[in-house]
């Protein structure tokens, strides 16, 4: 048996268990070498998410909740975003 590979410095190794369905998904969308990065990715994007959330959540206790027509306003431009 081969000895392990080296963890590169600044990373670590964790053992984690997926739906089946979603190992699937990945493993067709990037195969055995690309997984670490996409899980990763999906972590990264996963913590920024939740900090926007909390930076949100701080400004409407400070401020108030956030006006209807600013939301809507937002709102279509996402819609216009993701027609491009």
């Amino acid at each position: 048996m081969a000895p392990p590979k080296p963890v590169p410095t600044g990373t670590i190794k964790r053992s984690v268990t997926l739906d089946k369905g979603l190992d699937e998904q990945a493993h067709a969308l990037v195969g055995d070498r690309g997984f670490s990065a996409l899980v990763n990715t999906a972590l990264e994007t996963e913590l920024q998410r939740r900090r926007i959330d909390d930076w949100l959540a701080e400004r409407e206790a400070e401020l108030g909740p956030i006006p209807d027509a600013v939301l809507e306003r937002a709102k279509r431009a996402i819609e216009r975003s993701e027609r491009l």
